[in-house]
């Protein structure tokens, strides 16, 4: 049975520090998933967990007392809103959450590759894409190595264009099938989500071809996805369930393959 899109696991409220859009509220989030019909949603607001110690500075709307703001969250019959969040980790790979408050989340997505922010999490600014792909690598591997509840973990975006100035084909190119498979086929033991949500709708063929890549990689490791638009405002969420389409019929995903919450 193919992949069904019922669901948005990542997604930012007005809480978040990097939104802007005043109308990007719980409600209007709920409204976009009824319209959308999906069964479930998950906010995922940035986070860096005050109880965690870092060398880097971190933004104070980031702290777990402004994420639960926002609760308790709008429900609907027909749909179930999960609170997750963000959760970043900094150049000494130290991620955002602290063992205590895990559990206090449905879902928590974490990225690897927010890698433009030098200082908090690179060390400095990435100079060439060989550079950036050796850190892409590092920091996945870093992340695998964590103790954590990973069948409530997602990792997010690992094709984004924060990798390297713009230039994320450049860079996975660089990447080998060799440490792609070494890297998802630890995904697929320990059961952590991959996250789809790069904008295939709007690639050309020869860069889709490359960021498909790692995820047709993922997929015959038995990983299991999820989706997220990743959306900071409401007009990033019109075409979002069309885009969910193209990448579904891009890797050919059946509903075995989703990461079920």
């Amino acid at each position: 049975m193919r992949y069904i899109a019922d669901h948005d696991f990542h997604i930012h409220s007005t809480v978040s520090p990097c939104c802007h859009d005043e109308n990007q509220t719980p409600e209007a989030i709920l409204e976009y998933a009824k319209k959308n019909g999906f069964n479930k949603i998950c906010l995922t607001n940035h986070l860096w967990d005050e109880k965690v110690k870092s060398e880097a500075e971190w933004h104070e709307k980031q702290r777990f007392s402004c994420l639960t703001s926002v609760l308790p969250l709008p429900q609907d019959e027909n749909v179930k809103f999960l609170f997750g969040c963000e959760a970043d980790m900094d150049y000494n790979y130290v991620v955002g959450v602290s063992e205590e408050r895990l559990s206090e989340f449905d879902f928590i997505v974490i990225p690897t590759t927010h890698m433009h922010l030098a200082g908090n999490t690179v060390r400095k600014k990435i100079e060439t894409p060989e550079e950036a792909a050796e850190i892409w690598v590092k920091r996945f591997e870093e992340l695998l190595k964590k103790d954590l509840p990973w069948h409530k973990i997602g990792i997010a975006h690992l094709t984004c264009g924060h990798i390297f100035k713009g230039r994320t084909p450049e860079v996975i190119r660089l990447i080998s099938d060799d440490v792609l498979y070494k890297l998802f086929d630890g995904c697929a033991k320990k059961g952590v989500g991959i996250e789809l949500n790069m904008k295939t709708i709007s690639l050309g063929e020869e860069d889709k071809g490359i960021l498909l890549r790692p995820y047709k990689i993922a997929k015959d490791c038995g990983c299991k996805f999820y989706l997220g638009s990743d959306s900071h405002k409401t007009t990033a969420l019109i075409d979002v369930k069309e885009n969910f389409e193209d990448i579904i019929t891009s890797l050919d995903l059946k509903e075995a393959d989703k990461l079920v919450l």
